[in-house]
């Protein structure tokens, strides 16, 4: 595990540096960062609501996205400075180590990932402890932003053409959490009428590596 510990670049009590002369926060490589409280969230979420009633779910979803991709190649940038390589270039499981170690470093959760789907074309995901747990539309739960996120965040490295689906909420009683697949778009349809079905999380990800 020695060998491992560079890699832990985001949840380092280094990584955010405070300048309290000029009231920022920049991260150890030089990335403004913002600190945005639970009240902020409920807020714009409300605001959304009033001014745009229910299409609030695709606009969180869109703000996910336009987040994520910006947050992976911010990421992608940082990390390969750290490194001393390209990012791309990293084993799987230093990946798989970096971006939990982002997610939990920026405060987006714990954000666990099946890669082994991987060689069917998907992945499975969980997300634990996001701060839009308890937010979200009135009716709605289900995590839009988040969704929007890792699908921006992966489309990034994997390119376009995929979607990310929430299959799993921990607060709709959920006994497998808050669970995603990330599918090619040919394959969004499918597991949308998997989920109307009732069909669990893990159930789906076994109908898909069945494919």
């Amino acid at each position: 595990m020695e060998s491992l510990r560079p890699l832990r670049y985001f949840s380092s009590p280094s990584f955010v540096r405070t300048d309290l002369s000029a009231g920022t926060l920049r991260s150890q490589g030089g990335t403004r960062l913002l600190g945005i409280s639970e009240d902020f969230l409920r807020g714009f979420v409300m605001a959304c609501e009033h001014e745009t009633g229910p299409a609030t779910v695709l606009i969180l979803h869109r703000c996910g996205q336009f987040y994520g991709a910006g947050l992976a190649r911010r990421s992608e940038a940082e990390l390969s400075a750290h490194l001393g390589k390209s990012l791309r270039d990293c084993s799987m499981n230093e990946f798989q180590i970096l971006v939990e170690d982002l997610w939990n470093g920026y405060g987006l959760g714990q954000l666990k990932t099946d890669w082994s789907c991987g060689q069917n074309g998907f992945l499975a995901l969980k997300l634990s402890h996001s701060p839009m747990q308890d937010i979200g539309p009135k009716g709605h739960l289900s995590d839009d932003m988040f969704a929007g996120v890792i699908e921006g965040f992966f489309c990034h490295f994997a390119g376009e053409g995929l979607t990310c689906i929430q299959t799993g909420d921990l607060r709709m009683g959920d006994r497998e959490g808050t669970t995603f697949v990330l599918v090619p778009a040919e394959s969004a349809q499918r597991v949308h009428g998997l989920i109307s079905a009732r069909v669990p999380h893990s159930k789906i990800v076994q109908q898909l590596q069945g494919d």
